[in-house]
């Protein structure tokens, strides 16, 4: 079950979505189902108005990445012709490619206790130098040794 905060991220997200849509040509918008589009108003917040400034462009935005992973989904899903989401897919799996490798460079499942190992290792090279001291009872400590054996006391 999702939290209300992240509930509310989407929400955001659904109306960011919306907001961007409304921008699109209808042509576009023609191509992206009106089930789907319900869906999305449902979910929207109504009192929320982004207002984005598109005069930078649709990259400069400072998007959520939920609003942007809904962006992708309608563009490959909707928006598309079969020749772009065949390179669209390729971009996407390229760019999972690349992140698997960076997750295994930075997470090597090989490499994950070197640095233990090698923490372990200088700390076990580094000795002290430690004198055995010869330990002596002192006479009063003796006494009363002596004592605790004649009355039995432990």
């Amino acid at each position: 079950m999702k939290s209300n905060i992240e509930m509310s991220e989407y929400r955001v997200a659904t109306t960011e979505v919306l907001y961007i849509l409304d921008y699109f040509p209808e042509k576009m918008k023609s191509n992206i189902p009106t089930d789907f589009l319900k869906f999305l108003d449902e979910q929207s917040i109504p009192d929320y108005n982004p207002n984005f400034d598109f005069s930078q462009g649709l990259d400069k935005l400072k998007l959520s990445n939920k609003t942007k992973v809904l962006l992708a989904m309608i563009y490959r899903n909707y928006i598309c012709s079969e020749k772009e989401k065949i390179e669209y897919d390729k971009i996407l799996n390229q760019n999972e490619k690349a992140y698997q490798i960076e997750l295994r460079e930075k997470y090597n499942p090989d490499n994950i206790f070197q640095k233990n190992k090698r923490e372990y290792n200088a700390s076990n090279t580094t000795k002290d130098e430690v004198q055995l001291v010869e330990y002596k009872e002192s006479n009063f400590t003796r006494l009363i040794n002596w004592l605790k054996k004649l009355f039995h006391i432990k």
